[in-house]
């Protein structure tokens, strides 16, 4: 009776252990899955960085034509009209 009551604890006890070394390793793979994440998120963020300031320029420049091509056809629009009239 006491030699069954011995096993049956010392079986509960590894099991209690079993389950909470598998808790550990699951919590453990999940830190270094988070930290592969965060590092992978850092990583796109600098590659938008990058690209937002290598468009920059482009942009810029393209603000400026875009505007004087504005510029140039409400002044075609203006001279056409002065001719109409």
């Amino acid at each position: 009776m006491l030699a069954s009551r011995i096993i049956l604890c010392s079986l509960l006890i590894s099991l209690l252990l079993v389950n909470y070394r598998c808790e550990a390793q699951g919590e453990i793979r999940q830190a270094v899955r988070d930290k592969t994440n965060r590092k992978i998120n850092e990583g796109k963020q600098d590659v938008r960085y990058v690209k937002n300031r290598a468009r920059a320029p482009v942009d810029r420049a393209n603000a400026g034509i875009n505007r004087k091509t504005q510029n140039t056809k409400r002044k075609m629009k203006q001279i056409k009209q002065v001719m109409d009239s």
